[in-house]
C-alpha cells in the first residue's frame, strides 16, 4: 500500500516520459470515460506495441465495478491485446518492428521462483497482471483499454500471419484459459469425451479447441435455446440441458472431463456424476459465491475436482500457434470505443455471442456516453430383492458372525453360509477384524444402503485354511488380508489398469451383490471365502491384530500419496485430523521422508502427532496466526474428516498446484469457494482406497517400514460398547476385534 500512496503524489500524466491515453474507470460506477496517462519508456527488454484490439473480458467488468474489492482507481481494464510491435529495446530478440504482437493477463513476474522455472508464470506469487497491479516499480499498470502498451518481450507472444488479429484478440484469455487445463490435465487426447459447461465467451472456445483436439464434445447448458449454436454453428457432438434429470441421467458417467466455465452459482453434483471414474471437472468460471460441495461423490469415483487461472507464457504462445494451425478463433462482435459502456451493460445481462472487442482507440470522444435418480452406496430395489432372496438359498459351507438387524446398529450373533471354496477361492479363518467408521454408518443405515442382516468389517486378517486348484500365490498356512473389495469384473479398462476400486461391478466385502446375486457379508464372523485375487500377504512377521486396519486405513491414505505424487522426500504434507486414517497418513508421510504437518481441531493432540506418532509440526485448525503463518506452504494435504467443516483455511495453506486429496466423507455438502482453486491451479479431488494391486505394495511397504496401526484390542462381546465409543471419537486410533479367540458361535 506503500506504494499506492506514493503514486498518488504523481499524476498519472507524469510518471512515465511516453504520453498515452484510453479509457478508465474512476469509481465504483465502472463507467469508463477518457484518461490521459503515461507509459515507460521502451527498455532494452521491451516491446512497445500500438494496441490494434482489445477483447472485453467479464473480469473487465468485476474490477471497474470493484466487485472483488481490490480496484484502484483509475483502471485502465483490458487483457486481450493486439497490436503491431513499433520499438523495440536492445536486448529484445523474439521481435521485430512490425510484428503482430498480443499481451494477455500478464505483464510481469520474478522469473526466478519454482512457479516461473515451470514455466508457470501464472501461479508467481509476484506476478504482475496487465491491469491494477503494482509494477516493479511501484507504479500502477494500465491495461489495453488504450492506445499503446510497453511490455517487457517475455510477456508478449507472436501472432501467427494467418490468425485473424480482431478474433484472436480473446485468446490471449479465454482461449489460454481453456487450453491450459486440457493440456495439463490430459484432457486433450482424440476419443475422449469432453463436456463443457456454459457457452459464452469461455465456453465456445472450449468446444473450437475440443474438436481440433480430436474429442467428442458434448455442452452442458441451462438454456435450450442453445442447442443449434452450439451443435450447428460450433460443431459441438451433443447437447444436455442442465435441469433435464433425463438428459442428465442418460449421460451419467459417460465424460473423462469438464471444463465448468459457469460463474454464478449451481449446483455441481449433477456435473460430477456426469465424469467416469477418475475423471475431471476442471473449474476455470468463478462463481461469487462458494458452490455446495458433497465429497462422496469425488471419493467413491476418485474423481477430480481442479480450478485453472490461465497459462504461462510458453503455454499460450503454444495455444496460438494452435490456434492459427487449426483455424481456431472466438466469435466476436467488434464494437468501437464510444461504444464500450454499452457493451459492458450488455456483457453483466449476458447479452453477447461471445466476445466483445474494442476496434483501437485511435480517438476518444469526451462524450462516451455511460454506461441422481439415486445415491451412491444405495441399492437398487431389485438388487435388493435378490440379495434377500439369497438369505434363504443354502450355501455349503456353514458360518457364524456378528449381525446388525435394524437401524439400531446393535450387533448381535448370527448364523449364515459362506459358498464352497472354488477353483480359484482361498478359504481363511479370520483372526482379527478392525472396526471402520463406515461399519458404523452401514450398520445404522446412514447411508441409505443397508440390506439387512448386515455382518460388518473389511479389515480382515486370518490364516489360508483352503486352497482352490487354480490357486498360484497363496497356500495354506500364509497369514493374509482382505480389504474392500472381493469381486470386480476384472476386464474393465479400471481392472486392466489394477485399479478394482474404481470397477463400476466392484464387490464390497460386506452389504454388496456378488457376482451370483448373493449378499455378501464381511469380517465380524469366523471364515470367509474370497478369490485369490481379492486377498493379499501379509510380510512375514507382521502383526496381523495391528496389521488389519491397513486393509481399509491405510490403502486410502496411500493410494492418494503415490498417485498424486505426495510421497516424494522432501515434499510437504499436510494431514488433516488424527484418527484411524490420519494417524496411519503420518506414518507413511514419515516413512516417504516428508515433512508431516498435523491439522486438527484439538490442540491437546500435539503431544501425541509430534512425540508418538513422528510428526514435525502441527497446527490448531482453528488459530488463525497458526493457520496464517503456515499459507502457501503444503505441497499436498490429504485431509480424513469425516465431518463438516470449512475447506477455505485448508485450500489457503496449499502451495500454487497444491493438492488436497479428500479421504474422509463428510455426510453434508462443504462450501467450495471457487477462486482459490483459479488463481492458483490448486486441485481438490477424491480417492476411494485402492486397487489389489497398490494394497499389497502399500503391506509390502508397511513391513518394509515397520509401519502399523495404533490399536485396542477388543473382545467380541465388547463391540457394541466399542461402536458406540466409535460413534463419539473415543478410540486412539482404532478398534480391532479379537475374532479368533473371542468369536464363540451362539
Amino acid at each position: 500500500m506503500a506504494e499506492i500512496e506514493n503514486r498518488k503524489k504523481v499524476s498519472p500524466e507524469e510518471e512515465h516520459p511516453r504520453k498515452a491515453f484510453g479509457l478508465a474507470a474512476k469509481d465504483s460506477s465502472g463507467v469508463l470515460s477518457p484518461f490521459n496517462f503515461s507509459r515507460r519508456n521502451n527498455g532494452d527488454n521491451d516491446v512497445t506495441i500500438k494496441i490494434l484490439y482489445c477483447g472485453i473480458c467479464h473480469t473487465d467488468l468485476h474490477v471497474i465495478r470493484n466487485e472483488w474489492k481490490n480496484a484502484i482507481y483509475p483502471v485502465v481494464p483490458g487483457h486481450e491485446i493486439v497490436g503491431v510491435v513499433t520499438e523495440i529495446g536492445s536486448n529484445v530478440q523474439k521481435f521485430k518492428v512490425g510484428d503482430k504482437a498480443g499481451v494477455g493477463c500478464l505483464v510481469g513476474s520474478c522469473r526466478s521462483c519454482d512457479g516461473c522455472e515451470n514455466n508457470l508464470e501464472n501461479y508467481c506469487s509476484k506476478m504482475i497482471l496487465t491491469y491494477n497491479s503494482i509494477d516493479i516499480d511501484g507504479t500502477i499498470t494500465y491495461g489495453g483499454y488504450s492506445d499503446l502498451i510497453v511490455v517487457r518481450e517475455h510477456f508478449v507472444v507472436k501472432f501467427p500471419e494467418s490468425l485473424a488479429m480482431d478474433k484472436g484478440a480473446p485468446l490471449l484469455c479465454a482461449g489460454v484459459t481453456v487450453y491450459n487445463p486440457m493440456k495439463t490435465f490430459s484432457l486433450d487426447e482424440p476419443g475422449k469425451h469432453l463436456g463443457v459447461v456454459g457457452l459464452g465467451g469461455l465456453g465456445h472456445v472450449a468446444v473450437k479447441f475440443g474438436k481440433a483436439f480430436g474429442m467428442k464434445v458434448t455442452v452442458i447448458s441451462t438454456s435450450l435455446n442453445k442447442k443449434d449454436e452450439a451443435i450447428k454453428t460450433l460443431g459441438a457432438d451433443a447437447f444436455i440441458v442442465s435441469s433435464d434429470p433425463q438428459q442428465m441421467q442418460a449421460a451419467m458417467g459417460t465424460m473423462d472431463g469438464i471444463i465448468n466455465t459457469v460463474s454464478a452459482k449451481h449446483d455441481i453434483v449433477p456435473l460430477i456424476f456426469l465424469l467416469k471414474t477418475q475423471g475431471k471437472m476442471i473449474m476455470v468460471g468463478v462463481p461469487d459465491r462458494p458452490l455446495e460441495l458433497p465429497i462422496f461423490p469425488l471419493i467413491l469415483g476418485g474423481r477430480i475436482l481442479a480450478g485453472s487461472s490461465i497459462g504461462g507464457l510458453k503455454q499460450t504462445q503454444e495455444m496460438i500457434d494452435f490456434a492459427g494451425k487449426h483455424n481456431i478463433t472466438a466469435d466476436i462482435e467488434l464494437i468501437k470505443a464510444d461504444y464500450v459502456n454499452e457493451a459492458l451493460n450488455r456483457l453483466a445481462k449476458g447479452d453477447v455471442r461471445y466476445r466483445f472487442v474494442i476496434d483501437g482507440l485511435i480517438s476518444v470522444s469526451k462524450s462516451t456516453p455511460p454506461l441422481l435418480n439415486r445415491r451412491d452406496g444405495e441399492v437398487e430395489p431389485e438388487m435388493a430383492e435378490n440379495g434377500m432372496k439369497a438369505l434363504a438359498e443354502k450355501h455349503h459351507r456353514k458360518a457364524f458372525g456378528l449381525a446388525a438387524k435394524d437401524t439400531s446398529g446393535i450387533l448381535s450373533p448370527f448364523i449364515f453360509s459362506r459358498r464352497a471354496n472354488g477353483d480359484n477361492d482361498v478359504t481363511i479363518k479370520i483372526l482379527y477384524c478392525g472396526i471402520c467408521h463406515s461399519d458404523l454408518h452401514s450398520a445404522k443405515n446412514d447411508w441409505k444402503g443397508t440390506v439387512y442382516p448386515l455382518v460388518p468389517g473389511h479389515e480382515i486378517a486370518g490364516i489360508v485354511i483352503e486352497a482352490g486348484c487354480n490357486v498360484l500365490k497363496l497356500k495354506i498356512g500364509d497369514t493374509v488380508g482382505v480389504g474392500c473389495l472381493v469381486g470386480a469384473c476384472r476386464s474393465c479398462e479400471k481392472c486392466v489398469q489394477h485399479k478394482e476400486n474404481y470397477c463400476p461391478k466392484l464387490v464390497f466385502a460386506y452389504n454388496s451383490i456378488d457376482i451370483d446375486g448373493k449378499i455378501t457379508y464381511g469380517g465380524y464372523s469366523n471364515i470367509i471365502v474370497v478369490d485369490e485375487h481379492f486377498v493379499v500377504k501379509f510380510p512375514k512377521n507382521f502383526p496381523l491384530d495391528r496389521g488389519a486396519p491397513l486393509l481399509c486405513a491405510g490403502i486410502t491414505v496411500y493410494t492418494p500419496m503415490k498417485n498424486f505424487e505426495l510421497n516424494q522426500p522432501g515434499k510437504h504434507i499436510g494431514v488433516v485430523g488424527l484418527g484411524g486414517l490420519g494417524h496411519v497418513a503420518v506414518k507413511f508421510g514419515k516413512a516417504f521422508r516428508m515433512k508431516v504437518t498435523v491439522i486438527s481441531t484439538s490442540p491437546w493432540k500435539k503431544e501425541e502427532a509430534i512425540k508418538l506418532l513422528g510428526a514435525d509440526a502441527f497446527l490448531v485448525s482453528s488459530d488463525a496466526e497458526q493457520i496464517e503463518a503456515a499459507k502457501g506452504t503444503m505441497d499436498g494435504i490429504i485431509n480424513t474428516v469425516s465431518a463438516k467443516h470449512a475447506l477455505l483455511p485448508l485450500i489457503l495453506l496449499l502451495k500454487s498446484e497444491g493438492k488436497m486429496i479428500m479421504v474422509g466423507a463428510p455426510e453434508h455438502p462443504l462450501d467450495l469457494p471457487a477462486l482459490p482453486l483459479l488463481l492458483e491451479g490448486k486441485i481438490l479431488a477424491g480417492s476411494c482406497i485402492g486397487g489389489m494391486k497398490d494394497t499389497q505394495e502399500m503391506l509390502d511397504f508397511a513391513g518394509d517400514h515397520n509401519i502399523a496401526a495404533d490399536i485396542e484390542l477388543i473382545s467380541t462381546d465388547y463391540v457394541n460398547q466399542a461402536m458406540e465409543r466409535l460413534a463419539k471419537g473415543d478410540v486412539r486410533y482404532r478398534f480391532v476385534i479379537d475374532v479368533g479367540n473371542t468369536l464363540a458361535e451362539a
